[in-house]
This record gives structure tokens, C-alpha cells and sequence, in this order.
């Protein structure tokens, strides 16, 4: 229970912190499917606590938490796709000649 409520502390301070920066122009790369595993462990983690522990808003957090999963899993794919079909998913600015 402590690692779990240590991690919905890690969730909310990155999910501000994201927010924060996707506020401004964050273009898109490959690195954004790092987002999918801490909250899909995470939502997992819930969903295996609600079913030790009989107690129901858990399991309502837990599908709330793999709708957002399964939400931000669908943005990363489209995005990828797009990219591949742009041909700009593995071009890396910093490796342009001048």
C-alpha cells in the first residue's frame, strides 16, 4: 500500500509536470511511448489491489486509469503512424548538416 501510494504521488507530480510542458510546442518522437508503461503497470497494480482488497472505488480507479491508458496508447500509435507515412519519425534534428 505504501508503493502504491507513493506511485499516485509520482502520477500526479508527472502528469503536472507534462502538462506543463505540453503547453508550449513539443514535437513528437519515438520517446513517447515511455509513457505507456508507468501507467500501464500502474493501472494494473490498481486493479490487482482492488481484487485483494474488497473495496469498490479502487476498481473504478483502476478502469478510469486503463481508459487513460488505452487513450494516450491510441494518440502515441496515430502519431506513429503518421510519422512513418511522413517519413519524419526517425530524423533527428540535432544530426542535420549544417
Amino acid at each position: 500500500m505504501l508503493l502504491w501510494g507513493y506511485s499516485l504521488w509520482w502520477l500526479g507530480m508527472a502528469g503536472l509536470i507534462t502538462l506543463r510542458y505540453f503547453r508550449g510546442d513539443v514535437p513528437f518522437n519515438l520517446g513517447w511511448w515511455a509513457f505507456t508503461f508507468p501507467l500501464g503497470v500502474y493501472a494494473v497494480t490498481t486493479l490487482k489491489l482492488a481484487h485483494i482488497l474488497p473495496f469498490a472505488p479502487l476498481m473504478v480507479f483502476g478502469n478510469v486509469l486503463v481508459g487513460a491508458l488505452a487513450l494516450v496508447w491510441l494518440i502515441v500509435a496515430a502519431r506513429t503512424v503518421s510519422g512513418a507515412r511522413r517519413g519524419d519519425l526517425f530524423s533527428a534534428p540535432c544530426l542535420v548538416d549544417d
